[in-house]
């Protein structure tokens, strides 16, 4: 590809996450990946980590998100940091989808749930050298991980 790639040219695709699923179009580079993801109503996540920093901002619409027993509700214009390696999830409660643009350093390209559209930004002639390649990983039923005190919150 490129360093520069028109919008038209990044597929939006559905990532399936089993339970749920949502649509994105997924660029990365070399230290990051970025995905824009629209989550339709009352999308609900599975608590999940990944060994990367990400940084969100909603664009339009309402989403909860949670971070192991915090909840965040977050509304158009609002940006939300998770640490890498905490349990998170994400509801969006309302009746309308909403678009969030979320950043993960390292990027999460070889994710399953977006290497195969994923698009690469780098020239013909440049080899990739990756910080890392983490991946979602989803809790288990059977973790023992509660998200009801996290979801009480939400009002």
């Amino acid at each position: 590809m490129s360093i520069h790639v028109p919008g038209d040219r990044v597929p939006a695709e559905t990532a399936d996450m089993g339970d749920t699923s949502f649509t994105t179009q997924a660029v990365f580079g070399n230290s990051s990946s970025l995905m824009l993801a629209t989550r339709p109503a009352g999308y609900h996540s599975r608590p999940h980590t990944h060994d990367c920093e990400q940084l969100n901002w909603l664009r339009d619409g309402e989403l909860w998100v949670f971070v192991e027993d915090r909840a965040f509700h977050l509304r158009a214009g609002d940006f939300l940091r998770v640490p890498a390696g905490r349990i998170h999830w994400s509801w969006n409660r309302t009746g309308r989808p909403c678009t969030l643009l979320e950043v993960h350093t390292p990027g999460l390209q070889d994710d399953p749930l977006i290497k195969s559209f994923a698009v690469g930004l780098h020239d013909p002639d440049e080899v990739p050298e990756f910080l890392g390649s983490p991946v979602n990983e989803f809790l288990p039923a059977d973790s023992g991980f509660d998200t009801a005190p996290a979801e009480a919150q939400v009002s």
